[in-house]
């Protein structure tokens, strides 16, 4: 009897979800109510508020939910790994791992970072990877002894990566998680020019070339 009342509130939950992300496609999120939710789910009021207090309650826990999901990826990721991969020419696997779980929440993210979807949630995602980024690179200089101040280097950084994942959806995703992974982790370590065959990839030195037969 647990089981089948778990999948009917999962069921319903995922009618309430889809009812959502297609409202807010047409209608715009601070546009939404729960009596278009319910009607669009087929279910009444009172079921919605079974799982939601209101709109925003339903939104901020799918944010917190697929936020943390992504969180876990993200904090794995590291400059250091990234560079050995892009030195054997092959994809780094974390950031495969990330466009995959992008992937399995990607009506959420494509209506969530869309026009009318929550400009806050962008920016929340390009703070989690700004600071991600600053962490890692943390042992570097904070002032002059860098070309490029740190802060702009992670703004854009954040920045780029952000706008390529959201092109990734507003492409249809015609790119598989690797090719992506593959892109990224080029265009990371070797920057956009040398990536889009402008300027000739870095020399590598013996050094390097004993580093790659090792990882």
């Amino acid at each position: 009897m647990a089981d089948k009342m778990d999948r009917r509130q999962q069921r319903t939950k995922q009618l309430l979800y889809d009812a959502l992300m297609s409202l807010i496609e047409e209608k715009g999120l601070e546009h939404v109510t729960v009596t278009d939710i319910a009607n669009r789910a087929e279910v009444n009021r009172g079921t919605f508020y079974l799982h939601y207090q209101d709109v925003p309650d339903m939104v901020q826990q799918l944010k917190e939910a697929v936020f943390e999901q992504m969180r876990t990826i993200i904090v794995r990721i590291d400059p250091q790994q990234s560079i050995q991969y892009a030195n054997k020419n092959e994809p780094y696997p974390v950031i495969i791992e990330l466009f995959e779980e992008l992937g399995k929440h990607a009506d959420f993210y494509r209506v969530m970072l869309g026009p009318k979807g929550d400009l806050s949630y962008a920016i929340q995602l390009r703070k989690l990877i700004s600071k991600n980024v600053y962490e890692k690179f943390n042992y570097l200089p904070r002032s002059n002894g860098l070309p490029v101040p740190i802060d702009y280097m992670i703004a854009f950084v954040s920045s780029a990566n952000l706008g390529m994942i959201m092109h990734w959806f507003e492409s249809g995703m015609s790119l598989t998680p690797r090719e992506m992974g593959a892109m990224m982790t080029n265009i990371i370590n070797f920057g956009p020019l040398t990536t889009f065959g402008l300027r000739d990839l870095p020399v590598r030195s013996p050094e390097d070339h004993e580093q790659m037969k090792e990882t």
